[in-house]
């Protein structure tokens, strides 16, 4: 939720870098997706894969089973390989057992609990085993995200027993930290898969690799009712997407240097955090909208650019076709907004509705996202090419950081307005979507790679305003 605050101080210089840690800079590529070319094709089992010589107790020779014990027999091929390099010649052992339940069925005891209505999966170190419900889970991911899904979470539940064959999860790391390494893993064996190495997948770098990172979208805690420390803490959409994002990129070794300093410095699920009692969702009317810009330009005022004209009174820029819900016109320096169509947006995503909405933030970044074309414009900047796009992605999450309250960093946020990590999760949702103007140009042409969108977003959120105008440069 984005949150009005009664009183809150300004922090002096609003392009400050915010708590995180640095993103190599330098050139960017909208056809690449670190390093690889983007684009769009099949993924999932491949239909030659091999017969995997795995026992799963419990089995019923099933769909979802069969699509299981395949994810894990290729996590292990990758992990035999990788680990040695890795790990200091280290050799791999595969876990000592796989087990398959239905969540549905009468219970047995897994590892201390009880699988009747346990619908998850799961590695237990004690007993060196990795558990998956057919019943429920597997379904619902395969049906809402593809099979790649469970190919997702079947690798991160193989990122844990990889932590303790190699010795980095610490007795008292809390929950959080090996839950982002876990993570980070899996990111490193689907480049793996994006290479074409696996015997048994594909995946391909655009709409494969979006339904992967919405996955652990998907899965992700609510930091209003989770906390750092918690058991169960796996992380917000943005710490999720952001580790497995660096596993994709930087490799296992990255995966392997994550502990509880680096992930503290990055993350939004923050220690012992809690939402204040004045903190409400904006709902879509004149004075939130007014709030929205004030903050905005606060935050972009050390650019020097002029503050843009926002209105929802219907306006006109020549012979463009204007972008919904918000519209930017260089020649006037006008955003003019669809309410009706930014009230759409801005309702909470349900899995029990038909809504198609992300979320209040989701739909400020919108306008949020267009007032960045102005700084751009300032700056001159072309805005009608992709790197507008992304560098747009990187403003609007330049701005998000910089209203977020950092507990770590002991920085309040800059404004009258306050965003969660709630909000910062909307953003990630938006931009795994199909129609966003937070990752496109004013054109309204959206940046293709979700990887690319979601990584721009990062770098803003991560590092300011700076690195927005030096990374993505046409």
């Amino acid at each position: 939720m984005v949150s009005a605050v009664a009183c809150v101080a300004l922090v002096s210089g609003c392009a400050q870098t915010v708590s995180g840690i640095p993103t190599t800079l330098g050139g960017y590529s909208t056809t690449k997706v670190a390093g690889l070319p983007a684009a769009n094709g099949p993924s999932g089992p491949k239909t030659d894969a091999p017969e995997p010589r795995l026992k799963v107790d419990g089995t019923d020779n099933g769909e979802m089973d069969e699509l299981a014990r395949n994810a894990v027999a290729d996590v292990d091929d990758y992990w035999a390989e990788t680990f040695p390099e890795v790990f200091s010649g280290k050799e791999f052992k595969p876990v000592k057992r796989l087990i398959s339940y239905d969540s549905n069925a009468p219970g047995r005891p897994l590892c201390g609990k009880n699988s009747s209505h346990l619908v998850n999966a799961f590695y237990c170190p004690p007993e060196d085993l990795i558990a998956w419900d057919r019943g429920t889970l597997l379904p619902e991911l395969k049906n809402n995200f593809g099979p790649m899904a469970v190919v997702t979470v079947l690798a991160h539940e193989m990122g844990h027993a990889v932590q303790n064959r190699a010795g980095t999860a610490k007795p008292d790391d809390p929950a959080i930290v090996l839950e982002q390494q876990a993570d980070c893993f899996t990111g490193s064996y689907f480049r793996h898969v994006a290479e074409g190495d696996s015997k048994y997948f594909r995946v391909s770098t655009g709409t494969g690799l979006n339904e992967v990172m919405s996955v652990l979208n998907y899965i992700r805690d609510s930091p209003s009712v989770s906390n750092f420390t918690g058991g169960n803490a796996h992380g917000t959409a943005f710490d999720r997407v952001s580790a497995f994002q660096y596993g994709f990129d930087q490799g296992p070794d990255r995966c392997a240097g994550m502990d509880f300093d680096d992930v503290t410095k990055r993350t939004t699920l923050f220690q012992n955090w809690k939402p204040a009692q004045n903190e409400t969702e904006l709902p879509i009317n004149d004075k939130s909208i007014e709030a929205v810009n004030e903050s905005l330009h606060e935050v972009f005022r050390d650019t020097g650019a002029p503050e843009p004209k926002v209105t929802t009174d219907p306006t006109s820029c020549g012979d463009r076709q204007k972008t919904s819900p918000a519209d930017y016109c260089a020649a006037t320096n006008t955003i003019s907004l669809d309410v009706s169509e930014l009230r759409e947006i801005a309702q909470p995503p349900s899995k029990d509705s038909d809504a198609t909405g992300y979320g209040d933030f989701a739909a400020y970044a919108q306008i949020a996202s267009r007032y960045a074309l102005a700084v751009q414009k300032s700056a001159g900047f072309t805005l009608d090419d992709e790197a507008a796009g992304l560098r747009t992605a990187c403003l609007v999450g330049a701005w998000s950081g910089l209203l977020v309250e950092d507990p770590i960093g002991q920085r309040n946020p800059v404004g009258k307005l306050r965003v969660l990590p709630d909000d910062i999760d909307e953003g990630v949702s938006a931009l795994l979507g199909d129609e966003s103007l937070i990752a496109a140009n004013v054109k309204g042409e959206q940046v293709p790679v979700g990887f690319a969108r979601v990584e721009a977003f990062r770098v803003g959120v991560q590092r300011g305003i700076s690195p927005c105008t030096t990374k993505y440069v046409g």
